[in-house]
């Protein structure tokens, strides 16, 4: 996706990202999980699309750059939102980021 389809919206501090980190903001009335990985930020849905539990509560796997829901161990990749173990077959939304300095910026469509 081209950055300048997106509003971008600034959402945190990389200094108070600890490595791995994972946060919840709330960008134009949705919950985005930023997680911290490697020195990269990614940001995705934090609802799953399975049983619409919160991410941020579950396993994150920093080998293979994926969160795990709590409820029933499906996996989604950060990178891109796909659903990558089952019981999870839908994507969550994935959202672009932006660093500017210390500022962490989400783009929205």
């Amino acid at each position: 996706m081209s950055d300048d389809r997106h509003s971008f919206v600034r959402v945190a501090s990389l200094s108070e990202l600890e490595d791995p980190a994972r946060v919840v903001v709330t960008v134009a009335q949705e919950e985005v999980l930023l997680v911290r990985i490697g020195g990269h930020v990614y940001a995705i849905g934090n609802e799953c699309t399975h049983e619409h539990v919160w991410l941020d509560d579950g396993v994150l796997h920093e080998d293979t750059c994926e969160i795990e829901c709590p409820m029933h161990e499906g996996r989604f990749d950060l990178r891109t939102g796909a659903a990558t173990h089952l019981p999870c077959e839908e994507p969550v939304p994935s959202y672009p980021v932006r660093l500017e300095g210390d500022d962490v910026l989400v783009g929205l469509p």
